[in-house]
């Protein structure tokens, strides 16, 4: 069942509402037996909307010919795109480009994530590993209407989601492709960012209430599911919204 809603969460934009998983996948009891045995899911309130977000501690091994650890070797422009243009020079790419590596396969297994695809594992690891998204933020002054010229900041609105402003909300926009494709990060993965820079906003804090443990935890998440069951009281009382 965790292989499951983890596969649910990633294909959902790497998190989903708690609602949502306890309507569709699993009962209240399994579902608070994940949240506190699995550190891949982050119990928490977006909005006020009690959502799930799924994170790995699993990284990319930067060491060349590196003799074994616990972490992938696997080319990082492999992950991304599924292909790698330095395998196409003389030298050839000096990292892997088999997920199904007898090493990796055994890091994965260890890990929980043996049935992911590398698109899945791609997004996965986009909101878990802050060095594989590269560190531009974004950019202050503009939203503040006074960004100038050659900025080297991403032209985003900072609340990332649609909203009423004239600012932009697209990845895909000019200005931050420009700078995003200059990182190396593919096109395909533009329509992605949104939701994962605001994922790792949600883990980023989470951390930060990294205090809220044993009792605390659970009694978030208690309060959490208590919202999410009057959500469900209310569907199958009344029935969908028409």
């Amino acid at each position: 069942m965790d292989a499951v809603i983890l596969k649910f969460i990633v294909n959902n934009g790497g998190a989903a509402v708690t609602g949502d998983l306890l309507f569709n996948l699993c009962d209240a009891t399994t579902f608070l037996r994940i949240i506190n045995g699995d550190e891949k899911f982050v119990s928490c309130s977006v909005g006020g909307t009690p959502k799930v977000v799924v994170r790995s501690r699993v990284r990319l091994c930067r060491v060349r010919e590196c003799p074994g650890c616990a972490g992938l070797h696997l080319c990082k422009n492999f992950l991304l795109s599924g292909a790698c243009h330095f395998s196409q020079r003389r030298r050839g790419c000096l990292f892997s480009h088999d997920l199904d590596s007898s090493h990796n396969m055994e890091v994965l297994r260890a890990n929980g994530l043996e049935t992911l695809t590398r698109a899945e594992l791609c997004l996965l690891l986009l909101q878990s590993d802050p060095t594989l998204l590269p560190q531009v933020s974004i950019c202050y002054n503009y939203n503040n209407d006074q960004c100038r010229d050659g900025c080297h900041r991403l032209h985003i609105c900072e609340k990332l989601a649609a909203c009423s402003c004239p600012r932009t909300h697209d990845f895909s926009a000019p200005q931050p492709l420009k700078i995003l494709q200059e990182k190396q990060i593919p096109e395909h993965l533009m329509s992605s960012l949104k939701s994962v820079y605001a994922n790792k906003d949600v883990l980023r804090f989470a951390d930060k209430k990294a205090g809220l443990q044993g009792k605390e935890k659970v009694h978030l998440i208690s309060f959490n599911l208590c919202s999410v069951f009057h959500e469900l009281n209310d569907i199958t009382s009344h029935g969908p919204e028409k």
